[in-house]
């Protein structure tokens, strides 16, 4: 378990509709700090502006998928430890497999119920290593 709370998330998505019931649920019911990029290629400058503890990626996103963003995150000496959290509907096994070897934190599938994210998050947060 991580030695502090965990506070501020970036959420990486496109979709607005989703990026508003997300933030709604992590602000309001996890009362956490959160910014939201709809632009997959904006989101290293987000990461080095915001200082995320945890970053919550959609997997399908146009101009970069999450996959892509998430080796990027792990080849930049700033991002690799940064635990990412994947949001998808449409991932398989084996896909998700890979992720986990690269050391993704965990998947939330959508949907997603609003009330019971802060506390998946949680859950993946608190089950990372020191």
């Amino acid at each position: 378990m991580p030695q502090r709370p965990l506070n501020r998330i970036l959420y990486i998505e496109d979709e607005e509709d989703i990026q508003r019931i997300a933030r709604l649920a992590l602000e309001r019911i996890g009362k956490f700090t959160v910014e939201v990029v709809g632009d997959p290629l904006k989101a290293m400058e987000a990461i080095a502006a915001f200082g995320p503890d945890l970053v919550l990626l959609d997997w399908m996103m146009p101009g970069m998928d999450g996959p892509t963003l998430f080796r990027r995150l792990r080849e930049d000496e700033r991002t690799k430890h940064l635990p990412v959290v994947f949001m998808t509907a449409k991932a398989s096994a084996a896909e998700l497999a890979e992720l986990q070897q690269l050391g993704a934190a965990g998947t939330i599938s959508k949907p997603f119920a609003p009330k019971e994210l802060p506390d998946q998050l949680r859950a993946i947060w608190n089950a990372l290593p020191d």
